[in-house]
Formats: C-alpha cells, sequence, structure tokens
C-alpha cells in the first residue's frame, strides 16, 4: 500500500471550497500490488497455500479500496455565507448532513497529535460548542498544507 497517496484533495466550485477524503480506485496499482502479494506469498508459503492466501489478500485488500472508494466524507466551507458543513457520501449521495458551523473561523481549527501504529499523525477538528472531528491527518507536512490552503485561499 502506497503510504504517499493522496487520502485528501481540495476543489473550488464557485466560492465553496471542498476538502474530500475519497481515496480514488486506481485499477492499476491494485494490479501492481496483487501481483507482488501473489509472488511473495508463493515463494514463502508454497504454491497451495501461498495461492489460497494471495486470493484472499486480494479480496480483502480490493474489497478495502472499493469501500473507501464508495464511502467518503467532504468538508465543506462557503465563502459567501461563512457556513461549514461536513457531508458524509456514498456513492456521490450525500447520506448524512452536519452544520458545523455557521460562521467559519480558521483559528477555531485544532490540529491533535495522536501516536498509532508508532507513527505520529494528526487529528484535524473544528472547536465550536463541542468537538467536531474532521480528518486524521498522515504527516506533519499534511498537516503545513492545509493550514496554507486555507490561510491563503479561504478568504472569510
Amino acid at each position: 500500500m502506497n503510504e504517499h497517496e493522496d487520502y485528501f484533495r481540495f476543489s473550488k466550485n464557485g466560492d465553496v471550497h471542498t476538502l474530500s477524503n475519497r481515496i480514488p480506485f486506481k485499477w492499476t496499482e491494485l494490479l501492481i500490488w496483487s501481483s507482488a502479494s501473489f509472488i511473495f506469498l508463493i515463494y514463502f508459503l508454497g504454491l497451495g497455500v501461498g495461492i489460497f492466501v494471495a486470493v484472499l489478500s486480494l479480496i480483502g485488500y480490493t474489497f478495502y479500496r472499493f469501500a473507501s472508494w464508495i464511502y467518503y466524507s467532504e468538508i465543506e466551507i462557503d465563502e459567501k455565507s461563512g457556513k461549514m458543513t461536513l457531508l458524509k457520501k456514498l456513492l456521490n449521495r450525500t447520506q448524512k448532513m452536519d452544520l458545523i458551523t455557521d460562521k467559519f473561523d480558521p483559528n477555531g481549527l485544532e490540529y491533535s497529535e495522536l501516536n498509532r501504529s508508532g507513527k505520529n499523525k494528526f487529528l484535524m477538528s473544528y472547536r465550536t460548542h463541542k468537538n467536531h472531528d474532521l480528518l486524521i491527518l498522515k504527516n506533519k507536512s499534511d498537516k503545513e498544507l492545509i493550514e496554507k490552503y486555507i490561510q491563503e485561499k479561504i478568504k472569510i
């Protein structure tokens, strides 16, 4: 699995900035990963067991990538109205919409450091009368990239 994959993206449509955590479904990545796992598993586990484990891992990885492609969330910040909403989507259809704030303030964004799997990650949250957990960022450079985008591109 690619450590440097793009697990979030920015887009702008009119006055609305969108931060989406939809992971793209790439067939080439799936083929490369599964081919490599087939070769290594057959080499280390033998022909019969290796093929069995490789097929199970291929099914599991395909299911994981497909699920992360169809179920995702988007954070929308409207420059005109100042609203910030969190949308949970399934197959491009909104399943749940949470209004986080009516007046977006970049100072309300907080980044808490997490230690998961021996790596430091950051939890991006927005503070109003309660905490809204928005996105888990894999490293400090992603945190800085989001901070820079919000500081330079979003004018409220």
